[in-house]
């Protein structure tokens, strides 16, 4: 996740939050905050709720989430997907299987794979001098005779810096980041640009010899991507991966898409106990963290990477790309690191994945290599407590590793939040997603 953002932003006092608002703000800047009883009492849920339901309402309720979504990936399938809660209080409009969630740094997995479709068709390497592919250089100043290629960016370990006065200063308020990659990250590296500063650009070690985490790293390497596919990044991510998983709305960049669908990110206002809506953003390093999808998509995606590059009778990536992508690039700086994905112990799971959190925004995505199953958690707030997320972790394992699942002639609940897809037995949902099984879900999280 974007740490900067999780450490300062979402531990929200009043003032922090009053500091944060003239970037953040809805667009609707006169909206009020709403009292926590009015948002809790009740929340949407089944009609009719199963244990499991009732006990994921009463936590949502403990911990102060308005909505979330979730889904569980087994045997090479979207096993479970469900949804709680509110995606907009001030509409009344309920979390649905069709809820877009900003997923922030799990993002930077999407990145990740476009970036080795095109190591597959032989336009890119992974260990080139990215001074042979950019219009601009890329070299630290301290350390101008050592090159940083893909692989460093893709396992944060190039030497880049997020220099947050930038990141943040230079936020939009409801609307995407408005210079596109090539001017942006030019101004970023390059002596001359108004983004600039050495000290705060770059650490001061040499690339591939420590590991320090780095949106603008993964951001550059989406540039590189356009610059060697001559394709812009949001296309190539539409055409190669989104359009052929079936992934139908979801995108980086707000343009374009419907906001009445996305989940609007909730900042907590500790010292009044009301939720404020933050609004949407956008951000200089976007491929590193904007990208709005429903938790069903997101788990098409999983089961795809589960599955070595397939899903169904469509592949993505060969399964050796996958392999490289999961192997720990450099053991000795990057112990747990692969590309992009990263290998962590979550709620007791070995688990390889990434978690994700910008103002208003917490995720979790990862799966156990052991045996294929996944979860993942989409929250439009940061909950009260951090308890929260490792116990919601630990319920959808449990409940995947469930022996045997329900017969599909059981009777049929529906949906809590009103849009009729019932959730047990095996039945359509959404694009093409079967949901095996009986019940709702709970979340999870994972400190970047």
């Amino acid at each position: 996740m974007r740490r900067r953002q999780l450490l300062l932003l979402f531990t929200i006092t009043l003032s922090s939050l009053v500091t944060a608002l003239p970037l953040l703000a809805q667009t609707d800047n006169r909206a009020a905050a709403t009292p926590i009883d009015k948002v809790f009492d009740p929340l949407p849920g089944p009609d009719h709720p199963s244990e499991l339901d009732r006990s994921i309402l009463e936590k949502m309720k403990s911990a102060q989430v308005p909505g979330l979504a979730a889904a569980i990936v087994k045997d090479g399938k979207v096993h479970w997907s469900g949804s709680y809660g509110w995606a907009n209080i001030e509409q009344e409009q309920p979390v649905t299987q069709q809820t877009y969630f900003q997923v922030a740094s799990i993002s930077k997995t999407i990145t990740a794979c476009v970036v080795m479709q095109l190591v597959e068709q032989g336009k890119l390497s992974l260990d080139t001098d990215l001074d042979e592919i950019l219009p601009f250089s890329v070299r630290n100043p301290q350390h101008a005779d050592t090159p940083i290629t893909m692989r460093q960016l893709l396992t944060h370990t190039a030497g880049i810096k997020d220099n947050w006065s930038v990141l943040e200063g230079f936020w939009v308020k409801n609307g995407d980041f408005p210079e596109p990659l090539g001017q942006s990250l030019g101004d970023y590296f390059q002596p001359t640009g108004k983004y600039y500063d050495q000290k705060k650009n770059y650490y001061n070690w040499a690339a591939g010899s420590r590991q320090k985490y780095s949106n603008v790293g993964v951001a550059l390497a989406a540039y590189v991507a356009e610059v060697v596919a001559k394709v812009p990044f949001e296309k190539l991510c539409q055409d190669n991966l989104f359009q052929p998983l079936g992934i139908e709305g979801s995108s980086f960049r707000l343009t374009g898409m419907d906001r009445s669908k996305i989940a609007m990110p909730y900042g907590l206002k500790k010292k009044s106990g009301q939720l404020k809506p933050l609004g949407h953003h956008g951000y200089l390093d976007y491929p590193a963290g904007t990208l709005k999808i429903t938790a069903s998509q997101l788990a098409r995606f999983l089961a795809c990477f589960i599955n070595d590059g397939q899903l169904d009778d469509t592949r993505v990536l060969r399964g050796e790309t996958v392999q490289e992508m999961r192997k720990i690039a450099f053991p000795e700086v990057a112990p747990k690191q692969g590309l992009a994905w990263y290998f962590s112990k979550t709620a007791g799971q070995q688990v390889l994945g990434h978690d994700g959190g910008d103002p208003g925004v917490l995720t979790f995505m990862g799966y156990r290599p052991e045996d294929g199953v996944g979860v993942i958690l989409l929250m439009n707030t940061e909950p009260k407590s951090g308890r929260f997320e490792s116990s919601l972790i630990r319920l959808l394992f449990q409940y995947a590793d469930q022996p045997s699942l329900p017969d599909v002639d059981q009777a049929m609940q529906l949906n809590s939040c009103g849009n009729g897809v019932p959730i047990s037995g095996s039945v359509p949902v959404g694009q093409g997603l079967f949901l095996h099984g009986q019940g709702q879900l709970e979340l999870v999280t994972i400190p970047h």
